[in-house]
Formats: structure tokens, sequence, C-alpha cells
């Protein structure tokens, strides 16, 4: 038999782990109150902000998040930063369940010199701008050079990679904020790096994000000509029935680095592999990165970079790091820094080895910001059931 005495629950961040969580439980039928707490004043996290702008349709999923959030049995409290304007131990005085969903919204540094000169950006401050997020309109972003350097070998390098290679005229149409849109028309760039410490075999970008930047009009692209000769491991580990992904990925950029160069192009893409950047420097404004070669050592399926001591300086005049992103603590919950994530056991909060009781957590701030949106739904599903597991045994204090 079901309780009758409705489960106030409590979710910090309303983005998407933080609506999934929301819908799953509301979802169950059974009496439930829930109020999310979001510190921006706009809802909906990465389905909003983190998204490319020329990418619309996967901002469809927020009308599902408003459905959710006008359900009578949902508040949404905004401009509300747990831990600053209320506490976690006030909110588990009020609730039977708090859930931590708020996501990992700081950006993995280089760590190496120069990092802070500008014209040097995480990836996330050109999102948040580009989107037209209030407290990035101001970010100084520069496009006068005409070469830029990404660091990083991911879906989000491609999303900056595609919207400096664009011309600027086509994203007219995208959700593009306007100020932004007014700085790239007066772009000078031309050149793009995307560098990578480890070989394409082992990257991370997606098979359709990839294919998009084959598909950009007067646009060329420059291939390192390692992938035309990948190494006996690399092709042992892109052979294992796992590696569909890989498999794409190493075919396509084959047949990119094929294509005869277009005389005719605006921009280039080059993708660099094997390289690890070491510093950069600038006086005024970055104006070189440099980088040291590397090499891949190990098993397939687990290799690592290695430093080989040989150096490329590469001039430039703007710089993105996309490396991922960690969480960041909240006063009230355990965090492990190392690895910049609430622990849990089974979506439960742990003190050491020890569930914390009403205390849970779901989505980038439990297992790190790796996933999908749509990886982010199966992961609310599964802390859903948990919490109602923990209600059913009677583990959670009902008001």
């Amino acid at each position: 038999m079901f309780s009758s005495t409705p489960l106030n629950v409590a979710i910090i961040g309303a983005g998407p782990s933080g609506f999934f969580t929301a819908d799953a439980l509301l979802r169950s039928n059974r009496p439930i109150r829930i109020e999310l707490f979001e510190k921006r004043a706009h809802p909906f996290g990465l389905a909003r902000y983190g998204i490319a702008p020329d990418h619309p349709n996967l901002r469809r999923i927020t009308k599902a998040f408003e459905r959710t959030a006008a359900n009578p049995a949902v508040k949404l409290h905004l401009a509300t930063e747990v831990g600053r304007a209320v506490s976690v131990e006030d909110l588990r005085t009020r609730f039977d369940a708090v859930v931590a969903a708020y996501g990992a919204e700081d950006d993995r540094t280089l760590g190496i010199p120069g990092e802070e000169l500008p014209g040097v950006h995480s990836s996330l401050s050109f999102a948040c701008w580009s989107n037209g997020l209030d407290e990035y309109a101001n970010t100084p972003f520069d496009f006068s050079a005409e070469t830029a350097v990404i660091i990083g070998n991911g879906n989000v390098a491609l999303d900056i990679a595609r919207l400096l290679a664009r011309h600027p005229d086509t994203l007219r149409d995208s959700d593009i904020a306007p100020a932004a849109l007014e700085v790239l028309l007066q772009s000078r760039v031309k050149t793009i790096h995307i560098i990578g410490r480890r070989g394409p075999a082992q990257s991370s970008f997606g098979e359709a994000e990839l294919r998009e930047i084959g598909e950009l009009p007067e646009v060329n692209l420059r291939v390192d000509p390692i992938i035309a000769m990948l190494s006996a491991t690399d092709e042992k580990e892109i052979a294992h029935y796992s590696a569909e992904r890989a498999r794409a990925i190493v075919g396509l950029l084959r047949q990119f680095a094929s294509r005869p160069e277009k005389p005719d192009a605006r921009a280039t893409i080059s993708f660099d592999f094997l390289r690890r950047p070491i510093g950069i420097t600038g006086g005024e404004r970055v104006n070189e990165v440099s980088l040291e070669l590397c090499k891949l050592e190990g098993e397939a399926g687990n290799q690592r970079s290695v430093p080989t001591g040989a150096l490329q300086r590469l001039p430039c005049g703007l710089l993105f790091v996309s490396i991922g992103h960690r969480g960041r603590a909240i006063a009230g919950l355990p965090f492990d820094e190392a690895r910049g994530v609430t622990p849990t056991k089974n979506y439960r909060i742990v003190h050491g080895d020890h569930p914390i009781p009403g205390l849970y957590a779901v989505g980038w701030i439990e297992h790190g910001a790796t996933g999908l949106i749509g990886h982010s739904r199966r992961d609310a599903n599964e802390a859903a059931k948990v919490i109602l597991a923990d209600w059913d045994g009677g583990l959670l204090r009902l008001r």
C-alpha cells in the first residue's frame, strides 16, 4: 500500500537532469510535491545556453520542461542559489528528499602558462555569449585575428569551429543572440585548428556532428596525415565490435583528407592530432600557443598520449579551451574535489561509504560531465526509482 501523504522533494538545478527527475517522479502517479531551485534567472540549463544556436531543433526539449513546470504539483524558484539564498540544511528541514541536479558548470582548465591572457576563452563562455545569457553579454570576444585554435576533440569543439567557419549571414535565421551575430559579422577568422592530445580513433566527436562539418559550404577541411596511416594498435581498436562510432569518425576524416581544396573557400578547419598545449604567449592578447607532439602507447582500447619532446609553435589570435567541465561544491553536500562530483552510491549521496538519508544526486554532478541530454533522461528515470523505493521502504521522513 502506497503512502497517501505527499512526498515533498526539492531539486537543486532546473536544467535537463532536474526537469527529467521531476517528470519521472510525477509520472509515478503518486502524491508528490516538487520545488526546483535554479540559481540563474532563466531555467533549462544547458538545454537553453549549452546548445549551439544553429541547432534550434535540439532546444525543443524545453517545451516538455515548460509542461512540467506548469504542473500544479511543481514550483519553480528562479534566481535562487542553493548555498547562498537558501541552505542545504534548510532544504533538508523542509523537504523529505533533496536531489542535487545542478550539473557541472566549471570549465576544466589546461593548467599551463598564459591561459589567463585576453583572447583565451572557455567553451562555456562562448556558448553562453552566443546564446545571449545576460551575465556573459560583455565578454570581450574579438574575432579580428585570422587564426583561431580550439583545444579539445569533442562535439563542443566542433560547435565552435562550425560557428566560426560559417558565413555569419547564414546565422541570421538561427537562435544566436543579436549582439553576438553583430560581432561575428565582423569576423576575420580564416583558419581554425582543432587540437587533440590523442589520435582520431580516440576522439570524442559524434558522427552526426562531424558529418555536419563536412557539409559546410565554402570551407576547406585539412586533416592531419596520421589519419591515413593509423598504427596497428589503432586499427585493432577501431575493429572492435563496440567501436562503431570510432570507425565512422575515422572513415569521415579519411574522406575529408582526400578532398581537393576549394580555391574559393572562405575558411579552413584543420584537424591536428597528437598534440598537447604546453604554453600560451602574448602581450595585450594571445598571439601563439606552444604544442608538444605526442605518441600513443598501450594496448588497444587503453592507449595513452605520451609526449615526445618535439615542439610546434602555432601563431593564433584567438584560443578556445574545450576540454570539458567539472562540478562545483555546494555547502552542505559532500564533494569529491578530485573528480568534481558529489559522491554517490546508486544515486544516494554518501559520506564515506554511508548513504545520507534523503539526499540524492543525478546527472553530471553525480557521474561527471559525460553524456547527452538523452542520457540525462535515462539517468533521471533510474534516480526517481531509487527515491520512490526509499519512500516505500520508510527511509524518508514524510511531512
